[in-house]
């Protein structure tokens, strides 16, 4: 049996449950009704809504926030600085960043740190790629295997490399905002904490 390793000030809510071989770091807090699959890694400063499903192989690698009602699927990444807003599916093997400039060993690069958000209704597909720093709008759906570069704002489906606008998505695949609903945003503590670049 593989055991899971899990930090005593960590915060697991109510009806939490984790699979085999999960490591959950100091510092992070997970909702209500949250299932994590086998073998997941939560990285300090990761922030779980409520309703959430994690599924086998995936991982935080920081300060990140992942709303409520949202299906992550198997091997997929969410890096540090990485906001999901409410009602998001990813995919399996979904990758996303948090670097501008890769600063390894190259100390004259300006070391920069971008903040990805993406929108409540969101639907990421399979082993898609987002660069640091983008925006997916609500209800934006991307192709599987496609390529995000720049921020994708307006509602309809995008696919390939990069990704581009392909049609409007039809109507019954949209998610409605409450009217009370405002963004997610990092406090100024957690940036200095574990941003210090953004």
């Amino acid at each position: 049996m593989i055991n899971n390793f899990i930090e005593g000030d960590a915060i697991l809510g109510r009806n939490y449950s984790c699979g085999y071989g999960c490591v959950i770091e100091s510092d992070v807090v997970v909702g209500d009704n949250v299932k994590l699959g086998h073998n997941v890694v939560l990285k300090s400063g990761t922030r779980f809504g409520n309703n959430i499903d994690f599924a086998d192989y995936c991982c935080t690698t920081g300060m990140c926030y992942v709303g409520n009602n949202v299906a992550v699927r198997t091997r997929s990444t969410i890096s540090k600085s990485v906001i999901i807003e409410d009602n998001v599916f990813i995919g399996a093997g979904v990758m996303t960043s948090h670097t501008k400039n890769v600063y390894h060993c190259r100390p004259k690069i300006t070391r920069k740190q971008l903040i990805t958000h993406i929108y409540p209704g969101v639907v990421i597909g399979s082993h898609t790629n987002l660069v640091a720093g983008i925006t997916l709008g609500q209800n934006v759906v991307v192709g599987y295997s496609s390529l995000v570069v720049k921020d994708l704002l307006l509602s309809g489906i995008y696919f390939g490399h990069p990704a581009r606008y392909v049609m409007d998505l039809p109507e019954e695949m949209k998610v409605n905002l409450p009217l009370d609903w405002v963004p997610y945003e990092f406090s100024e503590d957690m940036l200095r904490k574990y941003l210090p670049y953004a």
